[in-house]
């Protein structure tokens, strides 16, 4: 009889451990789900898939006996799941910085009118905004040269 109660014991002690587990596991989806739903409405996600069909070409060209047929079967497979897996990586990230409340505030951002045009605009703006970094950086390079120069380093 002893021993039985203190294994109904271990048994609820048990459940009482695990719970805490279950439930953070069931936020973590939650939290994920917001998450992806947040890269989905800011853009995020798309300017991200783009790049997709850029690394299967250089991919291609590493391989060039396989087939188009399995490369365009394997570029519609990553475009379906990479959102997801996106979200997946990024929730520990985010977790650190933001709550679920502020994910949703940033979902309501994006849904409104403001926010759709930001994230309409986005793709275009960082595509200018790499060639101005780009001329910045050689802009820096130029100089860092005379100046090297300029104290008899070459």
């Amino acid at each position: 009889m002893r021993k039985g109660l203190v294994l109904v014991a271990m048994c609820v002690g048990m459940l009482f451990v695990a719970a805490p587990s279950v439930s953070a596991q069931e936020v973590d989806n939650e939290y994920k789900t917001v998450l992806e739903k947040m890269l989905e409405v800011s853009g995020s996600i798309a300017s991200a898939q783009a790049m997709v069909p850029q690394m299967i070409a250089m991919l291609k060209q590493q391989s060039p006996s396989v087939s188009t047929s399995f490369w365009d079967e394997f570029q519609k497979k990553w475009e379906a799941k990479f959102g997801s897996r996106l979200a997946e990586l990024y929730t520990p990230i985010y977790q650190k910085y933001l709550t679920l409340d502020d994910l949703k505030g940033v979902i309501a951002f994006y849904e409104s009118p403001v926010g759709k045009k930001l994230s309409t605009s986005t793709p275009a703006m960082m595509a200018e905004s790499m060639q101005l970094g780009q001329q910045l950086g050689m802009e820096i390079a130029t100089e860092l040269q005379q100046e090297l120069e300029a104290r008899g380093n070459k």
